[in-house]
């Protein structure tokens, strides 16, 4: 039986137009779904890979030791190479005391921080963030950490934060 090209199946033209476009919509919405829950691709990368830098140059076998000078300790540990090229850096470091949660230091980089920067800059951001805190829009980062509070031998429960903005 001889069949002819006109009994064969054929698409319309505009439903061809129609599925291709879905396709091409329906893969463009799984790359934007995708790129979002990818290591790396985030927003708060920036953060993620500054609080490991800075835990790095502020632990002392492995515990952060708070004094009563701990934002002075923050200021001297804390280098330019672990802070964000033209970023602004908020860390503060709480620990568990008498069941409650307290700062034991805090530290604010301002952009450019230490070269390109004077004490004033830092001491405005300073109370920039006592009275507003790091913008809604900062990317932030925050890790549990060991905390050596008064002594070397009490270490409590702390938290290392840094926000990057």
């Amino acid at each position: 039986m001889s069949h002819s090209s006109s009994s064969r199946a054929q698409t319309e033209p505009i439903a061809a137009i129609v599925a291709v476009s879905m396709l091409v919509v329906g893969i463009g919405i799984y790359a934007v779904y995708v790129q979002v829950t990818l290591p790396g691709t985030s927003e708060s990368t920036t953060a993620d890979r500054a609080i490991d830098r800075i835990w790095d140059e502020i632990e002392e076998d492995g515990v952060f030791h708070a004094t009563h000078d701990g934002d002075a300790k923050l200021y001297d540990r804390v280098t330019d190479q672990s802070l964000p090229a033209g970023a602004t850096v908020y860390v503060r470091v709480t620990a568990i005391d008498g069941g409650e949660e307290r700062t034991v230091a805090e530290a604010a980089f301002p952009s450019g921080y230490p070269h390109e920067t004077r004490p004033a800059e830092v001491a405005e951001l300073e109370r920039y963030l006592e009275s507003e805190g790091p913008p809604e829009d900062a990317s932030v980062a925050t890790r549990t950490i060991p905390v050596a509070v008064v002594s070397s031998a009490e270490v409590r429960s702390g938290t290392l934060e840094v926000s990057v903005w």
